[in-house]
Order: structure tokens, then sequence, then C-alpha cells
């Protein structure tokens, strides 16, 4: 019989729960089921001749260090590729104030441990990447969400808040955003509305932290600058990651912000794992500094854009007129809004058992969440699948609503 365990654990481990996305990602290893859910890059987009040639040559060198224990703030030779990277990005970068963790989740797991008591004020966009939820809710936050549209962020409704806050006596600790092809949305924060949070955090004295791993997955339109580089008093940290432009097996992000907190992140991660991955950090310095990662990135954007073309085509073909969707120009994702009275969650059931999967907008909100949503991922399906998948559930969208089934493609 085995053992009841329940009774010891603490106020903590009772406050954990599963991320939508991550109970997801069991579908992702079956043929069978078409994934819109997780946030996968593609296979086709894995550099495996590249990677190759990296492994043979650090398996070769004499000192064999990338194998070896590591500094817990990170090697200092990718921490110098990643200043000389964020400098190319405008970003007045330093290497002593970088800490490379295991992807860029770690480090928001970080930032709960040395930002936030319980009842402190974290602020998020609404909706917002549902893994900072995941990586800090055990802090017990109290969440302040501050609506988006088609630019990004409610600058105007952020001061107002700020203000009302501050009359309180209250500071939020931080706010949190993803200005570039947002996750779950798709929409990049204009630089109008960068520059006005760049204004806002200084005058409050409110950290923001710019999650940027989607920033070298741009497929069309012009670079938006980031919120860091327009930042002239320190108050943006700066986040990336090599998942999405390298492989997310390597598990290898990285954070850039004010010494005292890369110092104060650098004691926390001590006592979860020491350091991270020093091959994979070998791996990716030697990707960056060979300049593998420029010559990689046109293949990247080429096969996503492709992806998101044929996932748009195919909505406007098969999807109930009462359906909208965001046009990204890079990333991985589009969002959806279907008819008020659908819920997407209560939908789910009904499209896995046709064999396709997405996730419900519900995980995105801090809050009462806007139940017609869906994001969808395009960049790890086949074509094929991408077009049979959005066809199911343009059906289920259909049926859901009583109508008759499509019979054929609508011409637009």
């Amino acid at each position: 019989m085995a053992p009841n365990l329940e009774p010891l654990f603490s106020e903590r481990a009772k406050l954990l729960k599963g991320s939508d996305v991550r109970e997801l990602l069991k579908y992702s290893q079956d043929p069978t089921v078409i994934s819109f859910g997780g946030g996968l890059p593609s296979p086709d987009a894995f550099p495996i001749e590249d990677l190759k040639i990296v492994f043979e040559e650090l398996l070769n060198e004499d000192d064999t260090l990338s194998l070896q224990y590591g500094p817990t703030p990170g090697d200092p030779l990718l921490k110098q590729a990643l200043a000389t990277m964020m400098k190319s990005r405008g970003i007045a970068a330093n290497p002593e104030r970088v800490i490379v963790t295991h992807g860029a989740q770690q480090a928001l797991e970080l930032f709960g441990r040395v930002f936030l008591d319980p009842g402190d004020i974290a602020m998020v966009t609404q909706p917002t990447y549902l893994g900072i939820f995941t990586a800090i809710s055990v802090y017990q936050p109290l969440y302040h969400g501050v609506p988006t549209d088609e630019e990004g962020i409610l600058t105007d409704v952020l001061e107002e808040n700020l203000r009302a806050l501050a009359m309180d006596r209250i500071r939020p600790k931080f706010l949190y955003v993803v200005p570039t092809f947002h996750n779950p949305t798709g929409v990049t924060m204009s630089l109008r509305r960068r520059r006005a949070l760049v204004d806002l955090a200084a005058q409050y004295e409110i950290p923001v932290i710019e999650d940027d791993p989607y920033y070298d997955v741009r497929f069309e339109g012009e670079p938006v600058p980031p919120i860091a580089s327009l930042d002239k008093e320190g108050w943006v940290i700066y986040l990336g990651s090599f998942s999405k432009v390298l492989a997310p097996g390597f598990r290898v992000g990285f954070a850039h912000g004010p010494s005292d907190l890369i110092a104060k992140m650098a004691l926390a991660k001590q006592g979860v794992d020491l350091f991270t991955n020093g091959f994979g950090q070998r791996v990716a310095e030697r990707y960056l500094s060979l300049g593998l990662l420029k010559k990689h990135l046109p293949k990247i954007r080429r096969l996503y854009r492709r992806k998101r073309d044929v996932m748009l085509e195919t909505l406007d073909q098969t999807w109930p007129d009462n359906t909208e969707w965001t046009r990204p120009q890079g990333g991985l994702f589009l969002w959806t809004t279907i008819d008020p009275s659908i819920d997407t969650k209560e939908l789910l059931p009904r499209a896995a058992s046709r064999g396709v999967i997405y996730v419900a907008g519900h995980g995105f909100y801090a809050g009462k969440p806007e139940v017609n949503h869906m994001r969808l991922n395009f960049s790890f399906p086949s074509d094929a699948n991408i077009r049979k998948g959005i066809g199911i559930l343009g059906d289920v969208l259909r049926e859901e609503k009583g109508a008759l089934p499509l019979l054929a493609p609508l011409a637009k």
C-alpha cells in the first residue's frame, strides 16, 4: 500500500497547479491528433547539420569545459555573446548583468522568488502568457490585469491604474509584457505604446519584464525596437530564449537587468539547480559566435510564414462568418474570437473527439476570463494537418450553433 504523503505537503505545494498547455502537450506525441495546442517549433526548423558541426567541435576540445560544472550566472563566453546580440538590438547590454537560465520560464520563476511576498501586486496584460501564472502563483501575488488591443497594452488605462494604486500607497512589484508577437494573441505592441510604457515605468518606478522570445521570428513587416532599447533609466528587464530559434530541448534562456537583481536571482538559482546545462550553453554560444543563427533564421522565417499563411487561408475558407482572428507578422500563434455564446473550454472535448486540440482562452486571463477565445499554434503541425484541423474546427463551431455542416470551401 502506497503511503499517503498529502498531509505532509506544504501550504505552498498545495498552490501548485498544472498549466493548460502542459496538459495538452501529451497529445503532441500522438500522430493521430492534430495539435494546435503547444508552442512547439517545427521539427523542420531544427538546424541539425549545424548542430552536428558544433557538437563535434565541442567534444574534440581538450579542456572539455562544456561537460563540467559551471558558474551559476552562466558561461562567461555565452554571456558575452548574449550581450553582443542584445547590443545589435539597441540594448545597452553588459555581460555582467546577464544570467543564463533553464529557458526563460525559469527566469520568470526566479522573479517570483526575489520580488514577491504574498499579497504583492503583479501586473500583467489581459490576456497574457499563461506560463507567468504557473511560474509565480506559489508566491501568492494579487494579479492586476491591463487590457490590450491591436497595438498592445492600453498605456492610458495602465497610467490610470498606476495613479490609482499610488494614491493608495501601493507599488506593484512589476509589469510583465510580451510585446513582440504576443503570446497568446500574436499582436505586436506599437512603438508609441512602447515609449509611453518606458515613461510610465520611470515615473512610477515599476520594473517592466519584457519577455521577447520571438524577436527573431519576424517574417513580415518592419522590426520594432525592444522596449529595453528605449529605456535609459534601467527599469526594463529583458528576457530571451533559444527555444524558438535553436531547439527547446537545450533549455537555454537568459535575463538582463540591474546588477542587484541579477545577483539576487543567481543566489536563488543556486538552491534550485546550481547552474544551467553547461553543454547547452556552449552550443548556444558557438551557434551565435559562428554566425549560424544569422544563417539559419531565413529558413525559419520562410517556414513559419508559409504555415501562418496556410492557417489564415484555411480560416478564411472554412470558419463561420461570425468569427475573427489576428494576423500576426511573426511568432508562433494567432488568437481567435468566436461567438460570445460559445465557451471554448466546453467545446474542446468535442474537437478532441474529432482528433483536434487547441488551447482555450480561459487560462490566459488574470481574474474572470473571456470564454470565447482560442489560441492556435501554426508552427508545429504540417501544412496538410493545418488545413485538415482548421476545417474540422470550423465544422465543430458551425455545428455548435446548430447550422448545417459546410459542404464545400467558401470562395473568398
